[in-house]
């Protein structure tokens, strides 16, 4: 069995694993949050530094012009800084700076200059 649900850190996938008798858990809204929270709690390593994490919104937002359809890319980028924010308070201030921004070009461009 795999135990899921609540997995936000090291610490809450080892008290799953203690309550449920589980040796593996799946994550999900806490990858969000956190990129690397699969090796976090395998490896209890820190988090992910920001400049990384930025780094992968770039590579995410170049994959997805290739299949851009308008709206979805936009709402999906601003729906995951919504994520990250929990966990990185610069991605409330990269939010801020996206938030009135209606295309996948403009938003390309202000993730671009972090």
């Amino acid at each position: 069995m795999v135990a899921n649900g609540e997995i936000w850190d090291w610490q809450s996938a080892q008290d799953c694993m203690a309550v449920t008798g589980c040796d593996s858990v799946m994550i999900g809204r806490g990858a969000l949050n956190v990129p690397n929270l699969s090796r976090v709690i395998k490896y209890n390593e820190p988090r992910m530094p920001w400049p990384q994490v930025v780094q992968l919104l770039q590579k995410y937002t170049r994959l997805e012009k290739q299949g851009d359809t308008g709206l979805y890319h936009v709402a999906r980028i601003k729906q995951w800084l919504g994520y990250l924010r929990k966990e990185y308070t610069e991605a409330l201030t990269l939010f801020n700076e996206i938030r009135a921004l209606q295309t996948s070009a403009e938003i390309a461009a202000a993730i671009g200059r972090y």
